[in-house]
Parts: C-alpha cells; structure tokens; sequence
C-alpha cells in the first residue's frame, strides 16, 4: 500500500471506449530518471538476486519510466478509500507499520484523480496478451469500475472477481460486510486466462460415476463421499480464509493479502517465466509468490517501511530454494 500524494490534474474522455493512450513518454516526466534497465540480466538468477526488481519510489514516476508493452501481468492493491489511517504492528521488527487512506475534502473524485493516471500507466505498460487485476472494496469498487472502462475499454472487461472471507467484526444494523472484489481487464482480445478446474456435484440420483456422452463429447463423473461430480471451470467467487492471527505467513503489514489470493491470480494468468508487476506492493506478497512459481517481478512502493518488510520476506523466499543461509543479495533501488 502507498501513501497518497496529491491529486493530479488529467482529464478524461466522457466514453466506455478504451483511451488512445500514448506509448510515448511525456516530455514532462522525460527527464525526471535514467530509464530503468529491463534487460534479463537486471532481474538476476535464482541464486544470485532472485528474479526481480524493487524500488523504493513514487509508483507514477516508476510506471512512466518503465518500456511500453512489458509486463504480463499487473497485481494493483490500493488505498480503498476508507479515510483512515492503517495501522498494524510489525511481528518482525519493532514498529507500527502504517500507511494514510485519508483523501481530505478532495473525497471520492480526489481519489479517483489521483488513482486514474496510475491505471492509464498500467494500461501502457501490458503487453497484448497482458491482464490487470485491481483490488478494492465496498468504498470506491463501483467508482472506479467506471473508470477502467474508459481507460481499458468495457469490452476488455474480463471478471469482477468476489473474494470471501470470514474475519471479527459484525454489526446489528446490516449484512455483514466480508468480501473484496477484484475487477480483471485484459489489454487486447489476446489475453489468456487458464482457469482451474473445481468439483461441481450433480443433483440427479441417477448420474454414475464414469464417462457419458453428451453428443458433442465425453463427460467423465467421478464419485466421493459428498456425491457424484465432475469438473468445471472454478467460478468468479473465491473463499480463502483472511491470515489469521498465528499464520507462519503473516508479518503484521497493514492490510495484507493471503499467498493463497496471488497464487490463485498468478498461476492461473501467466506462465514461467513472465513477468509480474505490482505497484502498490506493501508487505510483497506478489514478489514472494511470483518468485516462489518462477516469474519474474518488479515491485514498488514509496513507504520505506513497506520496501524494507517486501524484501525481507523476499530473501526469505529465495533462500527457499538457496543453500547460501547468508543470501543478502535483493538490492532496493531508489528514484
């Protein structure tokens, strides 16, 4: 997570057609950094600097610096709108990690300024078979959906993906609040998605198990203790459980996601090899699981705190796989 810099400026078309956005640098950002280097050889090995890049940075100054048409898959993860200040204590270090979600009298058309010249970066940074996957809640979803259809277009509208989960907290006057969702869009038509397969039991008390033929192909049922099913294609509602309180996983960062939720994202859309991008990276979930399934990754944040907690956890990850207990080779590169 990041904290909030001032709105920006940057009108938009009244259209749910996809923006004609430039691959060309604006001369004003042109001369802010030397461009970053994305050649193989920058994102190391596995036994030398794992297999990516972090950057303690403003995300818009990286974004703009980054090659047009580079990156598979994009993983956003930003401030939801809640108007407060997210506090957790750290469980691997002495301090309170935070970071600010408060918008002033800007509101919600503050921060869909500040947040939309970030989705238009994106947009120029996949490449065509490329997907971003933009996580947020109940706050500002609906807003910003908007928004990503005039900037991807509503035709490259892919899933609005629901995650469920059980945590504390209930109120007497409503429902229950214990979901995100995660709106998906691809870059082009070209995109690939695999989904897994899940059970889905049948209701006839006639259906056996064994294959069946519905005339354009064989079916094959299988049978366990709950019944007779066969397998689909998963559906756009995932339950995985919040990190709870004494998960190994869990170092304390405000507003962490669960390995489980990124491995679902990234296995399922990329392969080996691809490289996987998240701007608002907080506590490096992306870069942990990324690494952790063979993909490279280019993380940032502009909270040192964030920075610092994403590259512990990372060298962890790569010591993994690394006989060298002393590996210290995960370099934070600053703007």
């Amino acid at each position: 997570m990041q904290l909030k810099p001032k709105p920006e400026k940057r009108a938009l078309p009244d259209t749910v057609t996809a923006l004609n956005v430039s691959n060309k640098k604006s001369k004003d950002h042109a001369d802010q950094q030397r461009p970053p280097d994305m050649s193989p050889e920058a994102f190391g090995g596995k036994d030398e600097q794992g297999t990516g890049l972090l950057y303690l940075c403003d995300n818009l100054r990286i974004m703009r610096a980054l090659p047009e048409n580079f990156i598979d898959l994009i993983y956003m993860d930003p401030p939801f709108f809640t108007r407060k200040e997210r506090r957790a204590r750290s469980r691997i270090r002495e301090s309170v990690d935070s970071f600010e979600d408060k918008w002033g009298s800007g509101g919600i058309e503050g921060y869909i300024k500040w947040l939309s010249p970030r989705l238009i970066e994106a947009r120029r940074l996949l490449n065509s078979t490329g997907l971003i996957y933009l996580h947020l809640d109940w706050h500002a979803v609906h807003y910003v959906k908007v928004e990503m259809d005039r900037i991807f277009g509503y035709n490259r509208f892919i899933n609005e993906i629901i995650w469920r989960y059980r945590t504390g907290g209930v109120s007497k006057n409503m429902f229950a609040r214990k979901h995100d969702t995660i709106l998906a869009y691809s870059k082009t038509q070209e995109y690939r998605i695999e989904p897994w397969k899940e059970k889905a039991y049948t209701k006839s008390r006639y259906r056996k198990a064994g294959k069946v033929n519905y005339g354009s192909g064989d079916a094959e049922f299988f049978r366990d203790s709950n019944g007779v099913y066969n397998y689909v294609n998963a559906s756009d509602v995932w339950e995985i459980p919040y990190i709870n309180s004494q998960a190994k996983e869990r170092v304390g960062y405000p507003s962490q996601k669960p390995e489980s939720l990124l491995e679902r994202i990234i296995s399922s859309s990329t392969r080996s090899g691809d490289t996987v991008a998240d701007f608002f990276c907080g506590s490096g979930t992306t870069g942990v699981v990324a690494q952790k399934l063979g993909r490279r990754w280019i993380l940032a944040d502009k909270s040192r705190d964030a920075v610092e907690v994403s590259r512990f956890r990372l060298l962890d990850a790569v010591r993994a796989n690394n006989v060298r207990k002393d590996y210290m080779g995960i370099k934070i590169h600053e703007c």
